[in-house]
């Protein structure tokens, strides 16, 4: 059976057969938008908003808290404060999500952006501001690019908000509350016949869904998206980072292998002791492999100081 140092080798190899690398990645999506201008691209391209409302800058907040899943190796998530060309403030997340609970995650994490929304739009008006618009709530905006089918889509791009039922039917209703927008881009709904609107979004959209097994960059005049395929392009990255991202493929796939048959031993056990001792099992693993304690606790949920425990033990064993 092969090490894992071989599996993250192999990948690595598997990687540079392309000419790109998968923007669906965690660690591309992250870099693909590590610059501003390329996030304040993406984001008006997708928000479909009037040019006095286009986004001109963003400050770029850290989220107050994180929820990871068992499978998730790392959340990917992007919170911004942006200002408008209309010179008013919106408050945004954008996410790369996952299939579980998927509608209860984004529901979740938009109350959670409102609320962090609300703290920081209190904390820049006046004790007067306060005291005649206690309940007054900032704009935010709650972004998911999905490389799934979403049951709820009937299109590539779904922007939903709070109706009224009795307006169910009625193609010219409007919301009865719109400062909180959900957008949810369910890019497996994307076709030739959206990609050949030829716009700044459709151009974001072959990015995502074509770029990966992608020969060649496309010909395109719009420097921010010829500077993404520049910077993902194979050749031209470097080797530790390349095998960054393969080591987190191999990760990612070992974990969901392991959490699944961690569930599926503890249920034909009938008791939960099955599945934490897998854990444990697993975790020893990937400690062995040299994965860091810190993601192996937060991917198998173990306590931190539990896995520290083993990670010291196996150290102990090597000297």
């Amino acid at each position: 059976m092969a090490t894992f140092e071989e599996k993250v080798k192999k990948q690595v190899e598997i990687i540079k057969q392309h000419a790109f690398l998968d923007p669906t990645r965690d660690k591309v999506f992250k870099e693909i938008f590590s610059k501003d201008v390329t996030l304040i691209h993406f984001l008006n391209a997708m928000l479909h908003q009037p040019e006095e409302r286009k986004i001109v800058s963003i400050e770029r907040k850290k989220p107050a808290s994180t929820l990871t899943s068992a499978i998730d190796v790392e959340e990917v998530r992007f919170d911004v404060h942006a200002k408008l060309n209309n010179d008013e403030f919106v408050d945004l997340e954008m996410q790369r999500a996952s299939h579980e609970d998927f509608a209860d995650r984004v529901e979740l994490y938009a109350d959670q952006l409102s609320i962090e929304s609300k703290i920081h739009f209190d904390s820049q008006r006046t004790e007067a501001e306060k005291e005649d618009h206690p309940y007054l709530m900032p704009a935010t905006y709650s972004v998911w690019i999905c490389n799934f089918p979403v049951s709820f889509c009937k299109s590539y791009r779904e922007e939903l908000g709070l109706f009224r039922f009795s307006s169910i039917g009625n193609p010219n209703a409007l919301p009865v509350y719109d400062k909180k927008r959900y957008i949810v881009v369910d890019l497996s709904r994307v076709d030739a016949k959206v990609l050949n609107l030829n716009t700044a979004e459709t151009e974001w959209l072959e990015l995502f869904t074509k770029m990966a097994l992608a020969k060649d960059a496309p010909k395109t005049k719009d420097p921010v998206i010829a500077d993404v395929y520049s910077r993902l392009a194979v050749n031209a990255l470097e080797k530790n980072f390349i095998t960054e991202i393969a080591t987190g493929m191999v990760t990612e796939a070992e974990i969901s292998t392991r959490i699944g048959t961690a569930r599926r031993e503890g249920r034909e056990e009938g008791h939960k002791e099955g599945c934490e001792e897998t854990k444990f099992s697993d975790a020893e693993a990937l400690l062995r492999d040299n994965d860091p304690v810190e993601r192996v606790s937060r991917v198998l949920k173990l306590p931190l100081e539990k896995v520290q425990e083993l990670a010291d033990k196996i150290a102990a064993e090597r000297v």
